[in-house]
């Protein structure tokens, strides 16, 4: 649950006493990161697509049951139990990013994603920046990751990254939503190619990737716009 400063703040920006109409920050992946799982709308866990066998769902997302250290310095990671023993030595997240699980170097043999979820605390118009980029980029090992971002289970957006490539991807995606719904980050380990010296492009050694994301109140276009958005702050205030 944010703090009440903030939602007070965020209404009353809305509401045109802060100054001129624009998006306001009501979520930052980076500085609301946490080792409690639900803190600041944001969760931690993983996809396994070798289980499933099929598309990304919503209903897919496992909440990792193990975290290591505390504030910006945890990792989330999954437990044997969770993902089996064969699977759980990369795939983790942490405060900028994740590092997914693949299919080789042995004994891995699974294909798990790296997936961190915000639910949604407002309904209209969001403003999703993110940055996606390998972080991991001292060798070739990985053969790179895809990067996919799901709103309720539709996918917005995805893009093959490569294993050395550190700029990768900084873009904005606009997203309707309604209270309690989720948006999805998620790091697969399938990249664009295998380059030399790797062990593939399904394995995940050295697919450390940044996948940070800023969401704001969408840019609000007119004051009828802005006078809704903020009444419908103030009643999530008001609710809380």
């Amino acid at each position: 649950m944010k703090r009440i400063s903030k939602i007070v703040c965020t209404a009353l920006a809305c509401l045109g006493f802060a100054g001129p109409a624009a998006a306001i920050p009501i979520a930052n992946s980076i500085t609301e990161y946490s080792a409690v799982q639900g803190q600041d709308s944001w969760s931690y866990g993983f996809f396994n697509l070798t289980a499933k066998g099929g598309a990304y769902a919503s209903a897919d997302f496992t909440a990792f049951d193990t975290v290591v250290g505390s504030g910006a310095a945890a990792i989330w990671r999954a437990s044997a139990a969770q993902v089996g023993a064969n699977n759980n030595e990369f795939l983790s997240i942490n405060v900028n990013g994740g590092h997914p699980n693949g299919i080789g170097p042995a004994p891995q043999d699974s294909n798990i994603w790296a997936v961190r979820r915000y639910t949604s605390e407002v309904s209209g118009v969001v403003r999703i920046d993110f940055d996606l980029h390998k972080e991991n980029v001292a060798n070739s090992r990985g053969g790179g990751i895809t990067g996919h971002l799901f709103v309720d289970g539709v996918e917005v957006f995805s893009s093959l990254i490569d294993n050395l490539d550190a700029i990768g991807i900084q873009d904005t995606i606009l997203a309707n939503v309604n209270v309690g719904s989720v948006i999805d980050f998620a790091i697969d380990p399938i990249g664009p190619g295998a380059l030399a010296g790797s062990d593939g492009i399904a394995s995940a050694r050295a697919d450390g990737s940044v996948f940070s994301a800023v969401v704001r109140f969408g840019d609000i276009p007119e004051p009828g716009s802005a006078l809704l958005a903020g009444l419908g702050l103030v009643a999530l205030f008001a609710t809380r």
